[in-house]
């Protein structure tokens, strides 16, 4: 009786580790004085060991009142522009794209709540990107703001969610 208890608890232990979603973090960049410089690429990689594979590509970026820079004249310009580049196993493939979020509605809000002075942002680049091919993918980020630096940006994430 008592093997088969420990039986049931592992099997059942088992099945919920299988089925939780699991965020693989590509890329996790805290920056240093909140500013990211224009020519600093951010790069990651990410490794699929079951192909073909289904994942949303999300970014986390966490910003504060200083975004996206500290001239008042700048502030009304609200946006995240990025470029992202994701190259297959081998080089045997490339995506890139630029991509640009507007962190405030049009009467200068953040969209997002503040919270210990910063504003969180879970941002959907891809949705339901298939990996075709087993090994390693390389990610590539770069800011495309025009002036240098991009103030107020506290942290940048990237991660991989398996689709639903």
């Amino acid at each position: 009786m008592r093997f088969a208890s420990s039986l049931l608890l592992l099997s059942l232990f088992m099945l919920i580790s299988c089925s939780s979603k699991q965020d693989n973090i590509v890329i996790n960049k805290e920056f240093p004085n909140n500013e990211w410089e224009r020519f600093d690429y951010l790069n990651g990689i990410f490794t699929v060991d079951k192909a073909p594979a289904k994942y949303d590509i999300v970014m986390e970026v966490i910003v504060n009142e200083d975004f996206p820079n500290v001239y008042e004249n700048h502030k009304k310009d609200s946006s995240l522009s990025f470029n992202m580049t994701i190259k297959n196993p081998n080089n045997s493939g490339i995506r890139s794209k630029d991509y640009r979020y507007m962190l405030k509605d049009n009467e200068g809000n953040w969209k997002a709540d503040k919270k210990d002075g910063y504003y969180t942002f879970k941002l959907p680049i891809i949705s339901g990107m298939t990996f075709g091919e087993k090994g390693d993918y390389n990610f590539k980020i770069e800011n495309k703001y025009p002036k240098d630096p991009l103030y107020g940006i506290k942290s940048l994430t990237i991660k991989c969610v398996h689709s639903k």
